[in-house]
């Protein structure tokens, strides 16, 4: 980090509310917004982040929804005595919950979830366990909030019709594109699949799917583990919890967990997706969540496994062909190869739909069953 943007950024840290801050170091590898980790005199860790409004145009509603669904998430747990943690929103010296710098960037500040770590690829069945029960647990909690309470951070946000008209639109901008292996590939799929796609819009609007509040980027690495134990022990990354279908945290948790090969992988010929993480994630899920679901809701589970990893696909590949305007790169093919990498697992998830829907019933039979034993 060059001193005039290291000094820029130790100013605006300091416009919150902490001890003086006195180091600061780029952190994660988010593909929307700029994070840090601040530390401040009295060693105290914060993530500071300047919010992409370029994605985020009313980042206020961001904040508001983030207080507001922190604030809720934090007396549920009290009330029930959990061992979970929730990350504080830090107000700036004025008592607002953001800072706006004189060169107009967006920035907040929150707190850091110390003795925990995140992966982005799971490595045992125990962790598939205790990665479902955080999302069940998320869900539960997050019900006893009437959706009316939070506004939408993100019109439009897991609409597939709206991805696929935009897709359409910039697609008939190029007039030929380079006849190649992967883009034949990506053309072909969201062709042949554009249809099975939207099927949880479809539901939406026949009303057998009902609004609730979701995360609404419940992938892998916004799962928090406990450094001793690994327990699932958070859920980070609320800029997108708003009203929504849960159907899609659920498929976006399934689509990130169950690829071995994680997203930024290049060998995208090889990925698949794996049934038996599916498996026990399913099973810690249900057994915080299965209520929160009647029997048509829980039918349409694979659609949203399916649904999710179509749409992250075909959100990747369009802004490569839009030339990479919203997520950030590390090389110019890299969106490319990352909606590769969802298409191929999409297409494993296709070819294995009948095994996980009979895993999906399974897990839910045994889960009813051990319930109606312990009654």
């Amino acid at each position: 980090m060059q001193a005039e943007a290291q000094n820029t950024i130790h100013t605006i840290a300091n416009q919150f509310d902490t001890a003086q801050i006195i180091s600061i170091r780029a952190h994660g590898n988010g593909n929307v917004n700029d994070t840090y980790i601040a530390v401040a005199s009295d060693r105290t860790r914060y993530i500071l982040q300047r919010v992409n409004t370029a994605i985020f145009t009313s980042p206020e509603i961001v904040m508001s929804n983030m207080q507001t669904s922190t604030k809720h998430l934090s007396q549920c747990i009290q009330d029930r005595r959990l061992t979970w943690k929730v990350q504080r929103v830090i107000p700036s010296k004025t008592k607002k919950s953001y800072y706006i710098h004189t060169d107009g960037t967006f920035w907040r500040m929150i707190s850091f979830i110390e003795e925990a770590h995140s992966v982005d690829i799971l490595d045992s069945h125990d962790k598939a366990l205790e990665l479902g029960k955080a999302v069940g647990l998320f869900h539960s909690l997050m019900a006893e909030m009437p959706h009316g309470t939070l506004s939408y951070a993100l019109e439009g946000f897991h609409i597939v019709p709206q991805y696929l008209k935009v897709y359409d639109k910039i697609l008939a901008q190029h007039a030929s594109l380079p006849s190649n292996e992967e883009t034949n590939y990506a053309l072909h799929f969201i062709q042949k699949h554009r249809e099975d796609a939207v099927r949880l819009e479809i539901a939406k609007a026949q009303g057998i799917l009902p609004l609730r509040i979701i995360h609404g980027d419940l992938k892998i690495n916004n799962i928090m583990f406990s450094k001793v134990g690994n327990r699932a022990i958070s859920i980070i990354d609320l800029d997108t919890v708003q009203p929504g279908l849960i159907h899609y945290d659920i498929g976006d948790c399934m689509r990130s967990s169950c690829n071995r090969h994680g997203e930024e992988t290049q060998a995208w010929e090889e990925v698949q997706f794996d049934t038996e993480r599916l498996r026990y994630i399913w099973r810690g899920y249900l057994s915080h969540a299965h209520a929160l679901m009647d029997e048509q809701e829980h039918a349409y589970v694979y659609d949203a496994i399916f649904a999710i990893t179509f749409e992250i696909g075909l959100r990747f590949f369009t802004d490569y062909l839009a030339g990479n305007v919203y997520f950030k790169v590390h090389y110019p093919e890299n969106n490319l190869y990352r909606a590769l990498v969802q298409f191929r697992l999409a297409q494993s998830i296709d070819t294995q739909k009948e095994t996980i829907s009979q895993i999906l019933k399974e897990e839910k039979k045994k889960y009813l069953q051990g319930a109606t034993a312990q009654s």
